[in-house]
């Protein structure tokens, strides 16, 4: 680690020191560690009660950023980078976490895992869940594979929905700039024992030309997109102890795409749907608690391409679809009040099939991967230990996965962390973690192993009733990485991936009107790969393709009065490098800085109109090699709540 980051870290906590020291005497937090989490180990426990790293996105969070979508406010956390967020809509984001590639981050909703078999890496597309149904966000950093399985080495994304609620209506209605319109309406009610709550959106866009059109021809056309989205949420409380939920949701989007970077298309179109449903049932009664769900998803995309405008190709279709089980039950109890056990056991199984067909001058080509699966069953527990002064936390936690192609294995976390006084802890984690071959990777190669990963953490954490601030080292190796090869268009195991970094966090309430924060992110990356010009030798690149080094937000929210409030923040991204095409070198992408903002004004008591602005200098920059990003955008809005 260089000088100037040991220096810019002690100075962010020496700084945070004297903040809290000032602020002793306010009546408000900026950060609320004694928040309720569930992601840290599947039960309801307090914030400050887990050694591991959670961050929080709450309701008030989205409700400041109406008008935007859930990966562009992820794409804002610290330790966490999705291109294709702020491209044209219906661009699937890929989440990077602590510099895990895509795949590696493992997306849950209602902590249930989201992954679709038959995407590439098994990643979940974000276009699925619409920001109108999230309640809350946890993201827990590190690797997780002890209590979450295989491809959380990034580490978790818990995206908790809107569940229950009193008699009321909510709704929002926006547009803006690209042709954007919003649409959603939810009602809640209660029932004696019963509550529900049920929603609907639809969002559409004219959007832009996903592809630059690197010649400035003027000839390429925009890309539309439209979203159609409904849930029902059913809650039953037999008694004080035990409730039973019920629920479904369906998604399904079409977008016009291009035929790839640089290449425009006028009738590519790609349609993405998925299904969830599952049953949840819980118990709770003082230290004891026992939980036993189950879901069944189904996803479904194809690519329809009329090929009017190309020269070869005449007619192409490929569809896929992917289905999911998932089953998991466990018990949690406190044998004293120093001593918490969680044992449990989960059921994943993954199948996929794709069709394809293509018509040119060459003649038809049609080939057919059939239906094929995998599954494993695990076994996990964990045990959390604290002293009597409750200075002390100890998490060690284990697991046993019995795959249906891999066999057996093993991962663990020990997860310490020390209450230095009433406003500072130290927190600390050693774990590993794995992720299996995806099946569509297998369906190309068979052999490939599975990645495994070994992280370790140490940081310092500061809460004072006006500041919030959070410093943290990570270091973490991968052997056997899977990746893709560009030239002979096939997936290896290649060497090995080392990543460390650094993440800094502060939140800070100066006075009830003015309230900062801000975050940074240090993301070193090596990589002993297959060269990708030649492949006939190995190579050690020193950067991660798509991942920034250095990337950083600010942000200052200001309330005029109880009716109006208004925010500002910069958005920081360093250059790095993308892939530069077939036996090509890698190609450097610049670095780029958004500024966005965002007005409230509250009409009445239910009613709130609010403005939304994204890159208000109007900053030309890539995400990815070869695909345009927004301009200025604006959207306004009327939100009922």
């Amino acid at each position: 680690m260089s000088k100037k980051l040991i220096t810019l870290s002690v100075g962010l906590i020496a700084t945070t020191l004297l903040f809290g020291q000032k602020d002793s005497l306010s009546q408000k937090n900026v950060y609320n560690l004694d928040d309720v989490i569930v992601t840290a180990n599947k039960i309801e426990q307090k914030q400050n009660t887990t050694g591991k790293l959670v961050s929080i996105i709450t309701a008030a969070d989205f409700k400041a950023n109406t008008g935007r979508t859930l990966s562009e406010i992820l794409n804002e956390q610290v330790g966490l980078y999705l291109p294709g967020a702020l491209s044209n809509a219906g661009t699937v984001p890929s989440i990077y976490m602590r510099g895990a590639s895509s795949g590696r981050t493992l997306v849950l909703i209602d902590g249930v895992p989201a992954g679709d078999p038959s995407m590439i890496s098994n990643e979940f597309d974000l276009n699925l869940v619409p920001l109108s149904q999230v309640e809350r966000v946890e993201i827990l950093k590190g690797a997780q594979s002890t209590m979450y399985g295989s491809d959380a080495i990034g580490g978790v994304i818990n995206i908790i929905t809107k569940s229950r609620g009193q008699k009321s209506w909510a709704g929002e209605y926006s547009t803006g700039t690209y042709g954007t319109h919003k649409l959603a309406i939810q009602h809640a009610h209660t029932f004696n024992k019963l509550s529900f709550v049920a929603g609907f959106e639809n969002k559409s866009a004219t959007g832009f030309s996903s592809a630059t059109d690197i010649k400035n021809t003027g000839l390429f056309d925009k890309d539309g997109y439209q979203n159609k989205s409904w849930f029902v949420n059913v809650n039953y409380a037999f008694n004080k102890n035990w409730n039973l939920k019920a629920y479904t949701r369906q998604t399904s989007y079409s977008a016009d795409v291009d035929y790839g970077a640089f290449k425009d298309d006028k009738d590519e179109y790609f349609h993405n749907a998925t299904k969830m449903s599952g049953i949840t049932l819980k118990y709770k009664k003082e230290n004891t608690s026992f939980q036993l769900l189950y879901q069944y998803s189904t996803q479904d995309r194809n690519y329809l391409n009329d090929s009017v405008d190309k020269k070869y190709i005449t007619y192409e279709k490929n569809q896929y679809a992917g289905k999911s089980h998932f089953a998991d039950a466990f018990f949690s109890t406190k044998f004293s009040k120093n001593v918490q056990w969680i044992i449990g056991t989960d059921f994943r199984y993954g199948s996929y099939k794709q069709d394809y067909y293509s018509l040119s001058i060459y003649g038809p080509y049609n080939d057919n991967f059939k239906d094929t699966f995998q599954y494993q069953n695990a076994i996990y527990t964990s045990l959390l230990l604290n002293s009597n002064d409750h200075n002390w936390l100890l998490e060690l936690g284990g697991r046993y996965n019995n795959h249906s192609r891999y066999g057996g294995n093993q991962t663990f976390t020990i997860s310490p962390s020390y209450k230095l006084n009433d406003q500072n802890r130290i927190i600390a984690s050693i774990s590993t973690g794995y992720k299996v071959p995806s099946l569509y990777e297998l369906s190309y190669n068979g052999a490939l192993a599975p990645e495994k990963s070994f992280n370790t953490e140490i940081g310092i954490e500061h809460k004072s009733e006006k500041v919030f601030a959070r410093a943290v080292y990570y270091n973490r190796t991968i052997d056997n990485g899977i990746d893709y090869n560009y030239i002979d268009y096939n997936f290896f195991n290649f060497i090995n991936q080392k990543v460390n970094g650094i993440e800094m966090e502060l939140n800070w309430k100066a006075n009830e009107k003015n309230s900062f924060s801000a975050n940074y992110t240090l993301m070193n990356g090596q990589e002993t790969n297959q060269n990708r010009i030649t492949t006939t030798d190995t190579i050690t690149y020193n950067y991660l393709l798509k991942r920034p080094k250095h990337s950083g937000g600010i942000s200052w929210n200001f309330k005029a009065s109880n009716k109006l409030n208004l925010s500002v923040s910069a958005r920081y991204t360093s250059k790095r490098y993308d892939v530069g095409g077939y036996a090509a070198p890698d190609v450097l992408l610049n670095y780029y800085t958004l500024i966005n903002a965002h007005i409230n004004y509250s009409l009445t008591k239910n009613w709130t109109l609010f403005g939304e602005g994204q890159n208000l200098a109007n900053e030309h920059f890539q995400e990815i090699n070869g695909y345009n990003t927004i301009g200025r955008m604006i959207m306004i809005g009327i939100r009922l709540h």
